[in-house]
């Protein structure tokens, strides 16, 4: 469903959707599209693979079925006969190129990894992924749409043709570096795009590449504000992929959470805490009456809805009543429809606490926009799994993630694909915690990264080629905007 209750967004996020959307004679003509759409993917390619040694778990209707005869000992493990003819030369050049670009994506990742910035301040990243970017000879934007860290690496070959779409994430977190992984991500988008290149090239296919350096994905929403200044509009699709925990050798194309972050100030006055505490305002007290409002509220909230933060102050001391207080709080849900809702409870409990203490309050939740749940259009989705199953032996799941990306509100505007992939790490060493920082410099990261690199290549050429296969990507999409 389309997210309301925010204008800020549909000039930028849902302008396509919001013109398609209302225009009667193209609503019945999507209507019908989307009845056929089921049927019409049966004539796609067919995803083989031995079924009982994976964990397939994708959805019956995105059309991915298993033969079993077409299994042929004598091919290379996980390959089919039918695999084995649809194996294109220009394929073929995307894994000769990866194969060759592996050690220097390696180092490029290593280098992002050994040097952790912020978000908004990613100025090592930047100057380093578009040097590799000038050496492969795109046209490279850095500072890209007023964002100082941002950049665009682009390249054409002929006439016409699509136009991908691909994303380098490039920010750390404070404190813990980069415990989401970002440098693997930053890599893999170097790689997607000179493979594809490449292939192009070499292929005489006529196409159009365009990677985005997506600053300050860790709460600044960076791919939401180049989508606003008109980023994605030139891309047909775009892609990506995520490194996380899991079981490993096993990729997950479903959705992440949509989030809203509140930022909350309590404003007091100040006393004397012994002499004359009546003659005070306790800020302190509002934010955590709010705290724990919160707190009780979770008793009533659904198990896929999350509410969490941090309370902070400024010039606090023991004998003091706090006339200041802060809270940082987020809230998530599955969908931004239910985020609303949620959001709505929460700031309820802010307004509260401030009523009971006598303070004022300041509540704002615009300051930072929402991210969006994560809509994989089920067409690359189709395409990647067959690709990372039958070559490369992974098993693809479709259980989500209670994270939250900016990428989501990117597959609002554009069909998208972003899956999660496994790395090797310590117990309980999940996305932001020191371990995950560990593991994603390890060699077994990198080499989980590369089949998902490899994987999201060969997704995007054969969209690019493949006419029938691009309608059909853009009529999924449409029909996940009604």
């Amino acid at each position: 469903m389309r997210p309301k209750n925010d204008d800020r967004q549909m000039s930028g996020c849902f302008r396509g959707f919001k013109l398609r959307s209302f225009v009667s004679g193209k609503q019945k003509q999507r209507n019908e599209n989307c009845s056929t759409l089921s049927a019409s993917r049966e004539e796609d390619e067919k995803v083989l693979a031995p079924s009982r040694d994976f964990d397939f778990g994708i959805p019956s209707e995105w059309g991915l079925s298993v033969d079993q005869s077409s299994f042929d000992s004598s091919l290379p493990p996980y390959m089919t006969l039918e695999d084995a003819s649809k194996s294109s030369a220009a394929e073929q050049t995307i894994s000769r190129v990866l194969n060759e670009l592996e050690s220097e994506l390696h180092e490029l990742s290593m280098k992002i990894h050994d040097h952790p910035e912020i978000a908004f301040q990613e100025r090592y990243a930047r100057d380093t992924l578009t040097a590799f970017m000038r050496r492969h000879k795109f046209h490279v934007t850095s500072g890209y749409l007023g964002l100082e860290t941002a950049w665009r690496a682009e390249y054409s070959y002929g006439r016409g043709g699509k136009v991908i779409g691909i994303n380098s994430e490039m920010d750390a977190l404070k404190g813990i570096g980069h415990a989401c992984g970002h440098n693997l991500i930053a890599a893999s988008g170097c790689g997607i795009a000179v493979a594809l290149k490449v292939a192009l090239e070499t292929h005489d296919i006529p196409g159009k590449i365009i990677l985005l350096g997506t600053p300050a994905e860790e709460g600044g929403g960076g791919k939401i504000i180049l989508l606003q200044r008109g980023g994605y509009d030139e891309m047909d699709f775009c892609l990506m992929s995520h490194p996380g925990p899991g079981p490993l050798n096993s990729f997950d194309i479903g959705s992440t959470t949509a989030v809203l972050t509140f930022e909350v100030e309590y404003l007091g006055k100040g006393a004397h805490a012994g002499a004359a505490p009546w003659e005070g305002i306790n800020a302190l007290d509002a934010a955590f009456l709010a705290y724990s409002s919160l707190s009780v509220l979770r008793q009533q909230m659904k198990p896929t809805h999350r509410s969490h933060g941090i309370v902070q102050g400024q010039d606090w001391i023991s004998n003091v009543i706090p006339d200041n207080a802060r809270l940082r709080w987020q809230v998530r849900a599955p969908t931004y429809d239910e985020l609303v809702v949620l959001a709505e409870r929460v700031r309820k409990c802010f307004e509260a606490a401030a009523l009971a203490t006598g303070c004022t309050v300041k509540i704002d939740q615009d300051s930072k926009p929402p991210y969006y749940d994560l809509k994989n259009n089920p067409i690359l989705a189709r395409i990647f799994s067959g690709i990372v199953r039958t070559q490369y032996g992974h098993s693809v799941r479709t259980n989500g993630s209670a994270a939250s990306t900016d990428f989501g509100n990117v597959s609002y505007h554009l069909p998208s694909l972003h899956p999660l992939y496994s790395i090797p790490t310590e117990t309980h060493g999940g996305n932001h915690t020191p371990a995950f920082t560990k593991a994603s410099a390890t060699k077994e990261a990198h080499a989980a990264n590369m089949i998902a690199t490899r994987g999201l290549a060969i997704t995007g050429l054969r969209v690019i080629q493949d006419d029938e296969l691009f309608r059909e990507m853009k009529a999924a999409s449409a029909c996940s905007a009604l």
